[in-house]
Order: structure tokens, then C-alpha cells, then sequence
């Protein structure tokens, strides 16, 4: 039995061992150039409805009129621009 013990020792000792290579890429140097700020964005006509716990708001453009519905706490507010 030891003689047994002493074959699968000696086989398991001599496997091919395989080596791993971990291989690391180099990280790029941070950049100093500063991105232009964004374009300022143009209202366009539309409706656009706002719904939240604080609560409702509507806006609708269309040219140069405009008109804002706002209600929160149980107070409404409307808003008309001709």
C-alpha cells in the first residue's frame, strides 16, 4: 500500500505544470485638453407635462406664445405670454 501511495505521489508530482502570464497594457497619460461646453439648447414649439409628487406642470410653446400651467400644494399658477 505505501509502494501505491508513493506511484500516485510521484505521478501527480511530475504534471506538467502551466504558467500563466498575466500581461498588462500600459494606461494612457490623462489629456489636459478641455471639451468646448455644450451648444445652448433653443426651446422648440411643443407641449411638454411634468407630473411629480410635488406636483403638475405644463408648458406649451408654439413661436412666440407660450403659456405655463404649474399646480402645487393645491395652488395653481397660469402663465400667458402673447
Amino acid at each position: 500500500m505505501i509502494i501505491g501511495m508513493m506511484a500516485v505521489m510521484a505521478i501527480v508530482s511530475c504534471k506538467k505544470k502551466e504558467e500563466t502570464t498575466i500581461t498588462t497594457t500600459p494606461v494612457a497619460e490623462p489629456t489636459t485638453e478641455v471639451a468646448p461646453p455644450p451648444a445652448p439648447e433653443e426651446e422648440q414649439d411643443g407641449t411638454s407635462i411634468s407630473v411629480g409628487t410635488d406636483g403638475v406642470d405644463i408648458s406649451t410653446k408654439n413661436g412666440a406664445k407660450e403659456t405655463n400651467v404649474k399646480v402645487e400644494n393645491g395652488d395653481a399658477k397660469v402663465e400667458v405670454k402673447k
